[in-house]
């Protein structure tokens, strides 16, 4: 039994882990340009209220150049006031959308329709993080080519590393559990819009720099 320890001790004393962390990273080209934007209107009546929204409500259901998800669609009354009993005086309703689009002229067609609807100075009309970002399905496609790029690049660095040691090393683990998401863009955060607002004059911002990266942990043992 000690005769069979004895031989096994050489490979224990030479074999080993290497443990480390490297960071691949993909630009990202962004193609969709987002807004919030949202329709407020007061009025005496719930009735006019509810009635002045729905024309807001349509006319942004029937432009189909950008894609429209429906935020709310709500109206609640407006108190005042008048000794201890507060007193309804008028109404207020809120209309918001999100706007996605891959053409920076349809969303300022589409924000130029919106604001030349707006006659009454008790119509409000706001736009929000309007910015560019990367669509879901080809963040995920860059995603798995830096994944990719992360497992090929240490199946070649093992290879190398058993030649320079002349050693066996083989992958142990490789972690790809760290993405980071690197944005580099100005986010405009809220304006009101002026009524009669032409296309042109739509503030869309500059396509922004983006990067993807992945800090990617490996353990490789050499024997």
């Amino acid at each position: 039994m000690k005769k069979i320890l004895f031989l096994f001790l050489p490979f224990f004393l030479y074999a080993f882990e290497v443990d480390f962390s490297k960071e691949f990273t993909k630009d990202l080209i962004p193609n969709v340009l987002s807004a919030d934007i949202s329709v407020i209107i007061e009025d005496e009546k719930e009735k006019n209220v509810i009635e002045r929204l729905e024309v807001f409500n349509k006319e942004i259901k029937a432009y189909n150049k950008v894609e429209k998800q429906l935020g709310t669609f709500n109206v609640r009354p407006l108190y005042q006031k008048s000794s201890n009993t507060p007193r309804i005086y008028g109404y207020s309703g809120e209309l918001s959308y999100k706007i996605e689009t891959d053409d920076a002229f349809s969303m300022g067609e589409f924000i130029s329709m919106i604001t030349n609807m707006k006659e009454n100075r008790d119509t409000s009309v706001t736009l929000n993080n309007l910015s560019w970002r990367v669509k879901d399905d080809s963040y995920n496609v860059i995603l798995d080519l830096v994944r990719l790029e992360a497992i090929n690049w240490v199946e070649n660095y093992a290879k190398v590393l058993s030649n320079d040691l002349h050693k066996e090393c083989n992958i142990k683990t490789i972690s790809l559990e760290n993405n980071i998401m690197h944005t580099y863009r100005a986010q405009m955060t809220s304006m009101k819009l002026s009524s009669s607002l032409k296309k042109e004059d739509v503030p869309v911002p500059e396509v922004s720099h983006q990067k993807l990266s992945i800090i990617t942990n490996y353990k490789l043992e050499c024997k």
